[in-house]
């Protein structure tokens, strides 16, 4: 049996969502919410390197 249909076949399980809300559905909501909010924020992708390919690292040139 799945969780959907053991809510389906439960009455008190349905009271519950109608007395409390559906915290179990607003769980999954605000953690989706979360995991997005993390992707973006470890988003890498627009940042570059400080040096070029090529160069060597650690070297500093006041004149470019």
């Amino acid at each position: 049996m799945s969780p959907s249909q053991s809510k389906d076949q439960s009455p008190i399980y349905n009271r519950l969502i109608q007395e409390r809300g559906d915290v179990l559905a607003e769980t999954r909501a605000v953690a989706e919410q979360v995991l997005r909010q993390a992707q973006q924020a470890l988003d890498w992708s627009a940042v570059r390197p400080g040096w070029q390919p090529g160069e060597r690292a650690g070297t500093f040139s006041a004149f470019g």
